[in-house]
């Protein structure tokens, strides 16, 4: 059975049983939504670092043993030595030690408390006297500056960032429920809060934008398709289809994370463009025939090209599994499922819809919009003649910008920091700016070792000697604590040189602060704290800390691996660096193998021209407008295969329908640019729309990807209208030329 047969047979059945799809695409349906509600979450970690690698499996070892997350109160007051504010201070975190979970707090009134006999001195002398008299690094830790303190709140150790959000409800309630001295107000920050607020308010911006996406796109449909009957269909189309993809998603248990959410514009476009093809192929064909003629042929002649393109697509995103970013992962499996999902909706429902609603094309008139849709159509052709008359010196001049462009891609920088990701007026991120502008950055980097028994005299002198020498390497380092830098607190700031004097200091030190830095003879910690530091610059201290590491030769067997949060968005950049152009490079690899498996002709490789063009072009497009790569941006490459490739196919393949009629290369480029053009401009633009929605978010990661979207989208049209006709062009008069030979 060839692939002719094959739609025949599913137009006979959609031809015979429209009610009965109908009525299995409403029971699939409802099955989808109830299948919904079971997509997991998924946390930061785990969508930003694959677990099963070294670092994943370290960063887990690290958080479930030794992690302890910190959550810091800002206190702006007009008097931080205020006596009635710091015993508020003291009852507020006799409160907050309360909570589940929480080891300790610590600010500035437990230590004046427990310089004057556990309680507070009634006057404000007295307090600046004990403040005056603590080292300088204790009072920039807890009195910054006149006007702010800052307290502290450890959550249990082993309690991992992502657990500790359960914690963060009880504390925030805490506080409001504190009562403050007048003009004192509390902020929390630190890691956790600011990424719970992070994430609620990208989930409430990111609801609002879709909302506005599909009010764009309705908008942008309407106008421009509704010369066409029930220009709505392909709407409710795209519909059935998402119900689809996240009912299989439940099913799946595929994780609801960033990825998933970054896939639903690339869905609501390229739904909307299989649907747009066959509801335009039939509103063409149903002029000229009856309804179930009309349908069979629309499902022959465009339900394989729509699956070539689909297959195209695909590969595109197939490219993404190659980085191990889970999230970026999941982007690629929920865009496949979901295109297929459209695709198979537009395939079956748009048939049964036409019939059931007796579909009827709109009578030739004298409307705006289709005088408008008409003169484009001409306009199509028009260029189409022209370009096909200079068709070397377009594909010549297209091919040379790209070409300037994919070298300067190389200089755009990536910045996959979590800075990057919201907006600057975000209420989380102007506290953290002012804690980290008055102190130290609230994400220290811990050292993980493994092999080294820091309770032995070789191990905890070669630790001494590595936090001694990365102290003095690295002005960013504000402090490094360690078993060594305790057992130095505990001995007059001397290391013992022999086992008997330091299992003598050893026992001294209580069990639980021994245990913050190791816990058996196996694996301990060092915990650098640093100075507020970019991405790029956090980058470098790592790479260089591991250097370091190797110079100073930790003993046979031994391991010391820099991990923690500070380490998810730098191997999560270092991930993005090394593998955006692996990702578009196996995507072309993959799709020029397709096309060449499918048609086995040299026509064939004609998209693959328009191709390299786009994906020369956005790198230009992004250093004119400023832009840097972002973990969502990251995929613009691929993307850019998968989205460009369904146009030019879907070009070419009506090219090469035209041209068996015809014989006339030329008049089938025409025809196809004419007819194929309005409808992937249609589908486009009303693409363009839904991402352009994204542009109003206050988040840099969202406006960016937004707009980097709509500008591939842009390009692959104009590779579609423009490129792809000039090289067909080419191939076409060298194939007269192979052949009058």
């Amino acid at each position: 059975m060839n692939i002719e047969d094959l739609y025949g047979g599913i137009a006979v059945v959609v031809n015979r049983y429209p009610k009965v799809i109908l009525a299995v695409m409403m029971v699939l349906a409802i099955i989808a939504v109830g299948f919904m509600t079971t997509i997991p979450s998924q946390t930061e970690s785990d969508a930003f670092m694959d677990k099963q690698s070294p670092s994943g499996v370290v960063y887990d070892l690290y958080n479930n043993r030794y992690g302890q997350d910190t959550y810091i109160l800002l206190i702006k007051a007009s008097d931080p030595t205020d006596p009635e504010l710091l015993n508020r201070l003291l009852l507020l975190e006799k409160q907050i030690g309360r909570i589940n979970q929480v080891s300790s707090t610590e600010s500035i009134a437990d230590i004046v408390a427990e310089n004057h006999g556990g309680s507070i001195p009634s006057s404000r002398a007295e307090i600046q006297k004990i403040i005056t008299s603590l080292p300088v690094a204790t009072q920039e830790q807890f009195v910054p500056d006149k006007e702010t303190a800052l307290a502290y709140v450890f959550i249990d150790q082993g309690v991992s960032t992502d657990a500790s959000q359960n914690i963060e409800p009880f504390v925030v309630s805490a506080i409001r429920q504190a009562t403050l001295p007048p003009g004192v107000s509390i902020e929390l920050t630190g890691n956790t809060p600011y990424n719970i607020q992070l994430q609620d308010a990208m989930m409430a911006n990111f609801s609002v934008l879709i909302l506005a996406s599909m009010a764009f796109m309705l908008i942008v449909l309407a106008l421009l398709y509704s010369k066409i009957r029930f220009w709505i269909l392909p709407i409710v189309l795209l519909t059935f289809g998402l119900f689809y993809t996240f009912g299989i998603m439940g099913i799946l248990q595929i994780p609801a994370n960033d990825g998933a959410v970054a896939a639903f514009p690339i869905l609501l476009g390229l739904g909307i463009d299989y649907a747009v093809q066959f509801h335009s192929r039939f509103d063409d064909e149903r002029r000229q025939r009856d309804a179930p003629s009309a349908l069979t042929e629309t499902i022959i002649r465009t339900g394989p090209a729509v699956l070539i393109a689909l297959g195209a697509t695909s590969l595109g995103f197939v490219a993404m599994y190659i980085t191990p970013i889970p999230m970026i992962q999941t982007f690629a499996t929920v865009s496949i499922l979901g295109i297929i999902c459209c695709y198979l909706t537009s395939l079956f429902g748009f048939g049964a819809f036409a019939l059931l609603l007796q579909y009827e094309p709109k009578p030739s008139g004298r409307s705006i919009t289709e005088r408008l849709a008409t003169a484009y159509e001409n306009g199509l052709s028009g260029v189409a003649y022209r370009v096909v008359r200079i068709a070397a010196p377009v594909v010549l001049v297209a091919v040379v910008i790209a070409s300037v462009g994919i070298v300067l891609d190389k200089g755009i920088p990536v910045n996959a920091a979590e800075k990057s990701i919201g907006p600057a007026d975000l209420p989380a991120q102007l506290v953290a700016d002012e804690v980290q502008s008055v102190g130290a950055s609230f994400t220290p980097l811990p050292l993980y070792l493994r092999g080294i028994d820091t309770k032995t005299v070789q191990g905890v002198r070669w630790t001494d000697r590595l936090c001694t020498d990365l102290t003095g390497n690295y002005p960013q380092i504000s402090g490094i604590s360690s078993i060594s830098t305790l057992v130095r607190s505990y001995n007059n700031g001397v290391i013992p040189v022999n086992q008997v004097d330091l299992d003598r200091v050893l026992k001294t030190i209580p069990p639980d602060q021994l245990q913050l830095y190791q816990l058996d003879d196996t694996t301990s910690v060092i915990t650098i704290s640093t100075i507020s530091m970019t991405i790029n610059e956090q980058r470098a201290l790592s790479d260089n800390i591991v250097k370091d590491i190797a110079w100073l030769e930790p003993p046979p067997g031994a391991e010391v691996v820099p991990t923690g949060d500070f380490t998810l968005y730098t191997i999560l950049t270092d991930q993005i660096v090394l593998n955006k152009d692996r990702m578009t490079f196996i995507g072309f690899v993959l799709i020029f193998i397709f096309l060449v498996l499918v048609y086995r002709k040299g026509v064939a490789l004609t998209p693959l021209v328009p191709l390299i063009c786009v994906i020369g072009w956005n790198p230009l497009a992004m250093i004119a407008l400023g832009q840097e790569y972002s973990i969502m941006t990251a995929v613009l490459g691929s993307m850019t295969i998968g989205v460009g490739s369904e146009y030019t196919i879907l070009v070419m393949e009506r090219y090469l329908e035209e041209r068996k009629k015809t014989g006339d290369h030329v008049e089938a480029i025409r025809e196809a640019v004419r007819k194929i053009g309005s409808a992937v401009s249609v589908s486009g633009l009303v693409t363009a729309a839904g991402f352009a929605a994204l542009l109003l978010s206050t988040f840099p990661v969202l406006s960016g990807f937004g707009l980097a979207t709509v500008i591939v989208v842009v390009f692959s049209l104009a590779g579609a209208i423009v490129i792809m006709p000039a090289t067909l062009a080419l191939v076409g008069n060298h194939s007269k030329t192979s052949t009058s030979d």
